[in-house]
């Protein structure tokens, strides 16, 4: 059992497999612990991105998120609101999920791993296995 547990979640992916990752964690939490749900957004505020997008993008990407991610603890979510945590982070996957871990003291990561081709794999990686080789908690990841 883990006292806290940070989720990352992807919400374009919200669905069954997502509640599965979910159910994990759960599983594995003590009693009154603490679920870290976080949603990575796109680095919009980098200059040459943030360039390209009219002023308020940013904020109103965050502010969707937060919605949805509100939204997916309150339709599907067993626990008490005041045990579970909400982020919404922008940055690069991989490296936001571990910062967040490290900034949370989260004692493990559960996240999913989606099907990639060969191709995908050897082109972009995978967001979990740079998560695995770099975090220094255990990470439990949740195949798809």
């Amino acid at each position: 059992m883990y006292k806290t547990i940070l989720v990352p979640i992807d919400l374009t992916e919200v669905g069954s497999f997502t509640d599965k990752v979910v159910e994990h964690a759960l599983g594995i939490l003590e009693p009154h612990g603490q679920l870290i749900l976080l949603t990575v957004v796109p680095g919009y505020q980098m200059p040459l991105v943030g360039s390209f997008f009219p002023q308020g993008t940013f904020d109103s990407v965050v502010h969707h998120a937060e919605g949805e991610l509100e939204r997916y603890v309150a339709d599907k979510l067993p626990v008490d609101p005041e045990e579970c945590t909400l982020k919404v982070v922008e940055g690069k996957p991989a490296d936001t999920i571990l910062q967040v871990a490290e900034e949370a003291g989260a004692d493990v990561i559960v996240m999913a791993s989606h099907k990639q081709s060969r191709m995908e794999r050897t082109v972009i990686g995978s967001i979990a296995s740079k998560v695995v080789g770099r975090a220094d908690m255990p990470v439990l990841v949740v195949k798809g």
